[in-house]
């Protein structure tokens, strides 16, 4: 089967058109062309099937459901056995990714799409009217309505063997750190924190955020958490079923100020668009329980170097520098080009990064998966000024031409982890004395002066004439060097695998 590379990504995915009965999607992926897209429509609400064929041998791959976004909404993996998924999905288009782990996998998947029936609309039930003044409800429909909070709302109550609990609704606007303590006289108290994640009216397991109690005196339950903007419960319930006190129920809500519309992504294809950077750009975010991953997009436009740092206002962060160099979407192994995690209490985590000219993206989630913080993101891009305009090539044969060198060439560029050796080529049309230097703006670089003596594009034992590499904080590398006519070759790498600077290169004859 041949390979083809053009469906690895969303936008180059095979497309099934409308999705009815039943489709068929043959393949393979291997270590050659590791991940294949296929999309399909569905014009209705449908019930999908999927089954995943076996794979011969010990070869594997990873399936996965996806959005329009490129969201992955259900993972299955083809291996020795059958895999099946069914599920209801709304109108729309989706994508079935295949990414390769494991040997050569040649994939059979089968996709059935069957329309739901649209349901018999029930009678409608009038909602109850917002609860604004009375007492608070026990459920989320009846709870007392505070609306919009900002600032200290207050009120006193009662809790107990007559009445189990008292839930209040409330509204926060920006991104904010709420305060609950509830004090009581007689006996203990329990405060929670509810969101009610998909709209049921229920309290489910997962829906209970933040909980604080306090079952001695001077009783004072409390609990403090960092939100985005939303709707969300307080509830207050005694410390047993034969417990009763009155209390007061103090709630706090200090807005962060968060200033980027709309919420930042949490795929790269959804990623928030900063544009083309230069000078500063600051974001005041959330990220935790609720909103796990925040993904920013940017774009340099020349070489530069960018200072990346997240503050945290409770709870520590990790911050990824990212290229998607394949443009599939995805974060792969070796796209990560940095990232940091501070494990202190200042919250502050921060990168610093030459970078060539190029898309590239921010990852912030939490350090923690079971904590939530606001936080600031700080990002400053510094152009350094390239001065070349197309990339010197990382082989002989493309080396970038200098021509006949006579007099002095400058040239400021980028070379490291993206970027791993710069060369370049040129002639001396009589003999002469060659100077170079090469100054790192924040890393160590080796240079090589190289005469490719048998022409065959490659640099073998003995065509390498002069070599440097400095230790130093000056990050200067030099070497003097006595030439005959002919043609040479410079080259410019980082000094450490996994380093990375900008360089200013200056050759004279």
């Amino acid at each position: 089967m041949s390979i083809s590379r053009k469906d690895n990504s969303l936008r180059g995915a095979r497309n099934l058109g409308q999705l009815s009965g039943n489709k068929r999607v043959n393949g393979l992926v291997n270590s050659r062309d590791r991940i294949d897209f296929v999309s399909f429509d569905l014009s209705a609400s449908s019930n999908l099937g999927l089954s995943i064929g076996r794979v011969a041998g010990r070869s594997s791959a990873r399936i996965t459901l996806r959005n329009s976004q490129g969201g992955i909404l259900q993972t299955l993996r083809a291996g020795s056995r059958v895999s099946n998924f069914v599920g209801a999905l709304s109108a729309g288009r989706y994508f079935i990714g295949i990414q390769r782990q494991s040997g050569t996998v040649n994939y059979r998947i089968s996709a059935t799409a069957t329309p739901i029936a649209p349901p018999i609309a029930p009678t409608p039930i009038p909602p109850n009217p917002p609860n604004l003044s009375g007492e608070p409800g026990q459920g989320l429909s009846t709870a007392r309505d505070i609306g919009i909070l900002t600032g200290t709302y207050s009120n006193a109550e009662f809790v107990g063997t007559t009445d189990p609990s008292d839930l209040y609704r409330f509204t926060l606007t920006d991104s904010a750190n709420l305060q609950a303590r509830v004090d009581s006289t007689a006996a203990g108290t329990r405060v929670e924190l509810i969101r009610d994640g998909n709209g049921n009216g229920l309290i489910d397991n997962d829906e209970i955020l933040a909980s604080g109690s306090d079952f001695s005196a001077p009783f004072q339950a409390n609990l403090t958490e960092d939100l985005p903007p939303g709707t969300y419960f307080a509830r207050v319930l005694p410390s047993s079923t034969t417990a009763s006190t009155p209390y007061q129920l103090n709630l706090v809500a200090t807005p962060f100020g968060g200033n980027i519309s709309p919420e930042p992504g949490n795929t790269l294809p959804t990623a928030r668009e900063l544009g083309a950077l230069s000078g500063t750009v600051t974001a005041k975010e959330y990220t935790g329980k609720l909103d796990g991953l925040d993904f920013y997009r940017f774009t340099l436009n020349d070489i530069s170097n960018i200072q990346i740092n997240a503050i945290g206002t409770s709870a520590n962060t990790r911050i990824r520098l990212i290229r998607d160099t394949n443009g599939n979407g995805l974060v792969d192994n070796d796209e990560t080009v940095a990232s940091d995690t501070n494990f202190n209490s200042t919250f502050l985590s921060s990168i610093t990064q030459d970078l060539p000219a190029g898309a590239y993206f921010i990852g912030v989630e939490p350090r923690d998966v079971s904590s939530s913080t606001l936080y600031t993101l700080n990002v400053v891009a510094t152009p350094f000024g390239g001065t070349l305009s197309s990339d010197p090539g990382n082989t002989l044969p493309v080396a970038r031409d200098l021509g006949v060198l006579a007099g002095t060439f400058t040239a400021r560029e980028h070379v490291g982890i993206l970027d791993s050796v710069d060369y370049y080529r040129f002639t001396l049309a009589s003999p002469g004395s060659l100077q170079a230097r090469v100054t790192g703006s924040s890393a160590n670089t080796r240079i090589q002066l190289i005469r490719d003596t048998n022409s065959n594009g490659l640099i073998d034992n003995g065509e390498i004439l002069e070599d440097d590499t400095n230790f130093s904080g000056t990050f200067l590398s030099e070497f003097t060097e006595s030439l005959a006519a002919g043609t040479y070759f410079f080259s410019v790498s980082s000094r450490d695998t996994g380093v990375s600077t900008n360089y200013l290169l200056s050759l004279t004859v």
